[in-house]
């Protein structure tokens, strides 16, 4: 479903959305949305010369859409720094009584990353992040397993990202514009950014509390920052560098779904011999609609991808292209997104928009931590 690309000043002096506090959105709003994909950070001056937009303009259209819970830019430690950090896939069965309650506890535990109500045999999946294997066994033993109503748990740990959802975007800019977006971003030599050389160094308590409060509203300014963690703001300035440099913390642009256009997400478990499996995730990343690519362990399947589209008739297109164009790799699972509940640290209403910020915080303690009664 292709969009028009956004080149003149006409859209400035549109009347925004609004009708009975329902907010709609248009294609102003989406690239500047994609802009934010490209640089979350961005200044507005930056956004309105990639749009021939005033920035202004573009400052009030994200404060419109940010309100709304429309789009949200957040921040999450990325695990760089320590190299046995785990990213996990969770799978709970629950008594069906009990379902929503238990998304919603598990939503509040910082390391929990993203909450889903899926179809198929299980009734939530849920990504997390901790510090290594023995935290993940701590989480899904003293965490997770005492909540009543789960009745199973099933993990696959995620080994290779070869796609993340950080990584996807809307593409509604054009060559030019996106030019501009990337004007001025830190040359990188075989992937690495030059400040890459500090990733021996860990995290230490005053990474923590820039990332936290990133994890609130990565877009916060560096004065609120300094005022709200007790510190200089050319210390904050200079440890946000480094640490979004060294790709230590995670920046993210993130929309709604049903407002974004593609509200549609299946998970797909797959596996491919294992000689296979870079050539084809290279092929993957070719194909528009994949939004999520890991190599995972734990199971049969050894590929989990997410598929994204329009609709449901074309997801079933996408899986058949799929077919076509990675022969060699055998599904062996799939499953539907019925509602996400949380994504990327954030609480979503039913409407897929953000409620509130819950921080991800990958050093907390799974006891200290465990679902709190509703």
């Amino acid at each position: 479903m292709p969009r028009r690309h956004v080149t003149t000043q006409d859209h400035a002096t549109r009347a925004e959305i609004v009708q009975d506090s329902v907010i709609a959105t248009d294609e102003l709003d989406l690239a500047v949305v994609n802009c934010l994909q490209l640089q979350p950070r961005a200044p507005w001056t930056l956004v309105g010369a990639a749009l021939g937009v005033d920035p202004v303009t573009v400052a009030r259209r994200w404060q419109r859409l940010s309100d709304a819970g429309i789009a949200w830019v957040a921040g999450r430690a990325s695990g760089q720094g320590r190299p046995e950090s785990c990213l996990a896939v969770v799978e709970l069965s629950c008594s069906a009584g009990e379902t929503l309650a238990i998304a919603e506890r598990v939503t509040e535990l910082p390391h929990v990353l993203s909450v889903e109500h899926t179809s198929g045999p299980r009734s939530l999946t849920i990504l997390v992040e901790v510090r290594d294997l023995a935290f993940l066994s701590r989480f899904l033993l003293e965490s997770v397993g005492p909540v009543p109503g789960v009745v199973a748990t099933s993990s696959h740990a995620v080994t290779k990202i070869y796609s993340m959802g950080d990584h996807w975007q809307l593409h509604v800019l054009d060559a030019a514009q996106r030019a501009v977006m990337l004007r001025g971003t830190r040359p990188r030599v075989d992937g690495l950014t030059s400040e890459q050389a500090d990733l021996s160094r860990p995290y230490d308590e005053v990474d923590r509390q820039v990332v936290l409060l990133l994890g609130e509203d990565g877009r916060m300014p560096v004065a609120t920052i300094a005022a709200r963690a007790g510190l200089s703001e050319s210390t904050v300035r200079r440890r946000l560098a480094n640490l979004v440099g060294t790709g230590r913390v995670v920046l993210r642009c993130d929309m709604a779904l049903p407002d974004s256009g593609w509200p549609i997400i299946s998970w797909l478990w797959a596996h491919a011999d294992a000689g296979d499996i870079d050539a084809i995730a290279t092929t993957l990343g070719r194909l528009p609609g994949i939004r999520v690519c890991w190599r995972i362990s734990g199971g049969h399947s050894n590929l989990m991808l997410a598929l994204t589209a329009h609709s449901l008739h074309e997801l079933s297109i996408v899986e058949a292209r799929l077919a076509d164009e990675v022969p060699r790799m055998t599904i062996n699972d799939r499953s539907m997104v019925l509602r996400s509940i949380k994504r990327m640290g954030r609480a979503l209403d039913l409407d897929g928009r953000s409620m509130r910020a819950v921080p991800l915080d990958i050093w907390a303690d799974p006891v200290a931590w465990r679902a709190p009664a509703r």
